[in-house]
């Protein structure tokens, strides 16, 4: 029960509130993309069949993709609720991670101006700097998270 507690504890602090509200939002439409097809091709698929043939071409393991999929869209959802939060944010972590080596050879700025065949890894960057960030402090308030640990629910 003590590693559950430690997972779930975080400060009654909105700014991990509003960082974990940014992740989860940006990342949503990413896993919706993949799972469910709603929104147009970010790169990675619309649907899950065509994230698993976007992603075979890149030579990615079916695991992987589920991984991909799964942390994507249900990772999104619980950064949104502070449900589990760090284990969210550690789970995009590890896949945004892998999203910066793949883009890293486009050097570090994103495609504005059209001028090159991909984009940087700026955006990468500060989207793991904000789950790294959720990774060390939690939910931080009107979280999942934070109401288990101070209604004690979840006790030490």
């Amino acid at each position: 029960m003590e590693i559950l507690f430690d997972i779930l504890q975080t400060e009654n602090d909105y700014v991990y509130l509003i960082l974990r509200l940014a992740a989860g939002i940006i990342i949503f439409p990413y896993g919706m993309q993949k799972l469910l097809g709603w929104f147009d091709d970010m790169g990675g698929g619309v649907g899950i069949k065509e994230t698993f043939l976007k992603m075979r071409a890149k030579k990615i393991p079916g695991f992987i993709t589920w991984m991909v999929i799964i942390g994507q869209s249900l990772g999104s959802i619980a950064l949104i609720l502070g449900c589990l939060g760090r284990v969210a944010a550690l789970g995009n972590f590890v896949i945004f991670l892998g999203a910066l080596f793949v883009h890293l050879p486009e050097g570090w700025t994103l495609n504005w101006l059209k001028n090159k065949k991909g984009e940087g890894i700026e955006y990468f960057v500060l989207l793991l700097a904000i789950l790294l960030i959720i990774i060390l402090k939690g939910s931080g308030t009107l979280s999942v998270d934070y109401w288990l640990i101070s209604s004690k629910i979840i006790l030490r």
